[in-house]
């Protein structure tokens, strides 16, 4: 192996980063959108690299990423309902024709590039509605003013990314060193979705 077997199969940065924001009103509606986005740059998907560990003392037959369905299978099950191993070379071909990864029942993961994965996204990161009384009926009430809003916060997100969020900057696994670990997600935990409910009054 040599510098020619090298090459560059992901970048961290991202091309271009920002934000945009939409304000308006009708009668007595108001309304702000608040949206980020991120265009190019890549991820590495541990979580989804880490579910190809089969791990032989406690993992076997444990809940897994859809993707396994495309691993190589030395397994099946029967009419009973029970997992035996195939050693039917015949059975083995016919289970596996369309398999894209190796077999996962092995003590660590698997690397590959298919894990690095576009972190481009659009996300909707504020969104408030509010509404204004009118004053004619808030001033029976001795009100000046008085509006109610809904604010919302990382409702949604548009990427082709296939882990929970694009955007993940730490490596939150119990033996890490907790160190910021941008483009590299394993279990890193989601952002919050938030909802708001609030009034404004004056009198």
């Amino acid at each position: 192996m040599n510098e020619d077997d090298v090459t560059i199969i992901g970048k961290t940065m991202p091309k271009h980063t920002g934000g945009f924001t939409f304000n308006g009103n009708y009668k007595s509606f108001d309304f702000t959108l608040g949206f980020t986005y991120q265009i190019g740059g890549d991820v590495y998907n541990a979580t989804a690299m880490s579910s190809m560990n089969g791990g032989k003392d406690y993992k076997f037959g444990g809940n897994r990423l859809k993707l396994i369905e495309d691993t190589y299978k030395l397994y099946d099950i029967n009419e009973s309902g029970d997992i035996y191993l195939v050693t039917d070379p015949n059975h083995l071909n016919e289970m596996n024709m369309n398999a894209k990864y190796p077999v996962f029942y092995s003590e660590y993961s698997i690397v590959s590039s298919d894990f690095i994965e576009d972190a481009s996204y659009l996300r909707l990161q504020n969104l408030t509605i509010g509404y204004t009384f009118p004053k004619k009926w808030m001033e029976k009430l001795l009100i000046n003013n008085l509006r109610i809003y809904f604010t919302g916060s990382n409702l949604f997100c548009l990427t082709g990314y296939s882990g929970i969020d694009p955007d993940v900057n730490v490596d939150n696994d119990a033996g890490g060193d907790g160190f910021p670990t941008p483009s590299y997600d394993f279990n890193a935990y989601p952002k919050a979705r938030t909802y708001t409910f609030g009034l404004n009054l004056t009198f």
